[in-house]
């Protein structure tokens, strides 16, 4: 009885990082829809393309600083609350508090950082003891010239990424076996932001 208590743990889905639900996804687009401007501005570390509410980073962004650290996703207050930040070799997903980071040159997790500090990782994240994970973190290229870079399972796009299409448009958010799935923003080259919720590629109204 024991042994298969265990097995059942040990296939239960460990969250990687606590995300916001659709209800509270829903209150934050429709604040912002009705509070934030979206701007296009150039300091002295780097550049945002997004939205401000009162000259005050809040809502759907990116952030590249000169240093070419990028952060896409939710930002509030001028605080990144969720999203993904690529730099220097490790790309984290989640929050300022509670992410997983993964290495780029290997795609796998390497460690999970909670508010209690750092956690050590097991399968099924890591590789362990000759164990391949499914998770993983991947830039993909596709025929047409399309660049995704994001999460991964077995190798499909699952979980937060961006995708990039050849015309200059590119969608943060989350994905589910290959698909958009949840809430995300699309930015255009002229810095205009639409977000919402996809599903596939069809935005919900």
């Amino acid at each position: 009885m024991l042994l298969f208590a265990t097995l059942v743990r040990a296939q239960e889905p460990i969250t990687k990082y606590p995300e916001m639900c659709d209800i509270l996804q829903q209150v934050f687009c429709d604040y912002i829809s009705s509070e934030a401007e979206t701007k296009y501005i150039a300091g002295k570390h780097g550049q945002y393309i997004g939205q401000l509410v009162n000259n005050t980073i809040y809502g759907w962004g990116y952030y590249l600083t000169d240093d070419d650290a990028q952060t896409f996703g939710q930002f509030r207050q001028g605080k990144h609350i969720f999203g993904i930040t690529m730099m220097n070799g490790s790309a984290r997903v989640g929050s300022e508090e509670h992410y997983v980071e993964y290495d780029l040159s290997t795609g796998k997790i390497f460690k999970m950082h909670n508010v209690e500090g750092n956690v050590k990782l097991r399968y099924p994240f890591i590789d362990a003891e000759g164990m391949k994970s499914p998770y993983g973190f991947y830039k993909i290229t596709y025929s047409n010239g399309d660049v995704y870079y994001g999460e991964t399972y077995n190798g499909r796009r699952h979980g937060y990424g961006v995708y990039y299409w050849t015309n200059g448009d590119f969608w943060y958010g989350k994905y589910v076996n290959g698909y958009r799935q949840g809430f995300g923003a699309l930015f255009k080259p002229d810095h205009k932001v639409f977000y919402g919720k996809w599903i596939g590629d069809r935005k919900v109204e």
